[in-house]
């Protein structure tokens, strides 16, 4: 089975990955520009020490689907208010993000069609899913591609769900601009993420992306990025119209990502700026990570599955169920186009 297929088109080409069913690198084309690769696919998989690694991280690149979506199990360092009645564990998956992205994938591309391809991930017979799978077009009309996700129940099942795309994150301040159609109010996270680089305030509530609350009293502006400083934050908002729009200021390109947010409500957004230190982030790693999720933050399926859950209690829905031998699906898009400037036709 070859680890790797690629994906060729009139606008770009796109890897699909065995390792973790992962989509990536990508290197796409538009009229007058340089060549686009918008997905983080860091070149570490075969640093000393890898093996040692979580296969997820080991393996990281680009988008990538999480089901469950989160941790196995809880920390016990959540603030009470997160603990309240947790739900039961997902049987059968001890993995962090869910088996899929922690495992081999089959992938191909379709015979008939080398812009379109495929990738299906078999679960262990003791997994309440029977089998993850993804379908992968290059867009005609545009660089691009669209992806439709199909999760077949084997098992009842109540679980949180991310779609995972990691977007290259500049290393200029402010370089980047974050467009959330229609954001909501947000949360930022309950628990530590790191020692250092951190400088996000915990357990928080804020009205906009553009006033994030500090540690120190300030505010971080999220719809900038990145900041001047290093900067590891977890924080999650309600998305309901599922459109992302990044405009890459010094690239001249904007990318635009849709989702169905009637399904996938909230948004959580993973800012990585040089802020981990340990291996193998080493101080130098970047990403901007726009996670589409019915859940709550990456908690895992006892707090997300959990009607007590503070945003649950809000009425944001943090879960999904299946009966057994349902299927699940749901289609989300990437495209890229030239920056339109200001106002209304460039939004």
């Amino acid at each position: 089975m070859s680890s790797t297929s690629r994906l060729h088109g009139e606008h770009g080409n796109l890897d699909l990955q065995a390792r973790g069913g992962m989509i990536g690198p990508a290197d796409f084309a538009l009229p007058g520009l340089s060549s686009i690769n918008p997905l983080t696919c860091p070149q570490w998989r075969d640093d000393p020490g890898s093996k040692d690694w979580l296969p997820l991280i080991r393996n990281l690149c680009g988008d990538f689907v999480c089901a469950p979506y989160g941790a196995p199990r809880f920390s016990e360092n959540l603030p009470d208010d997160w603990k309240r009645d947790p739900a039961l564990p997902i049987a059968g998956d001890s993995w962090f993000h869910g088996h899929g992205p922690n495992n081999l994938w089959e992938v191909w591309v379709d015979q008939d069609n080398p812009a379109s391809g495929g990738m299906r991930c078999r679960l262990p017979r003791s997994h309440p899913f029977s089998e993850i799978s993804r379908r992968v077009r290059l867009l005609a009309d545009g660089p691009g591609y669209e992806v439709d996700l199909s999760i077949i129940a084997r098992s009842d099942v109540v679980f949180p769900l991310s779609l995972h795309p990691c977007f290259v994150l500049p290393d200029q301040p402010g370089s980047l601009e974050l467009h959330v159609m229609t954001d909501g109010p947000g949360w930022t996270y309950p628990v530590s993420l790191i020692q250092s680089n951190a400088p996000v305030a915990l357990n928080s509530r804020f009205a906009s992306l553009e006033q994030v609350p500090l540690v120190e009293g300030s505010m971080l502006d999220m719809t900038s990025l990145p900041p001047e400083y290093p900067c590891e934050s977890l924080v999650q908002i309600a998305a309901p119209a599922g459109e992302v729009k990044l405009h890459y200021v010094s690239e001249g390109y904007e990318l635009l990502y849709g989702y169905d947010a009637g399904i996938l409500p909230s948004l959580v957004i993973w800012l990585s700026n040089c802020g981990r230190q340990e291996a193998p982030f080493s101080g130098n790693f970047r990403t901007l990570g726009l996670e589409a999720v019915a859940g709550a933050f990456d908690l895992g399926p006892q707090i997300s599955c959990s009607d007590q859950n503070p945003m649950a209690r809000e009425g944001l829905k943090t879960c999904l169920r299946l009966a057994a031998g349902e299927e699940f699906v749901t289609t989300s898009t990437v495209r890229m186009r030239a920056h339109r400037g200001a106002g209304p036709e460039g939004n």
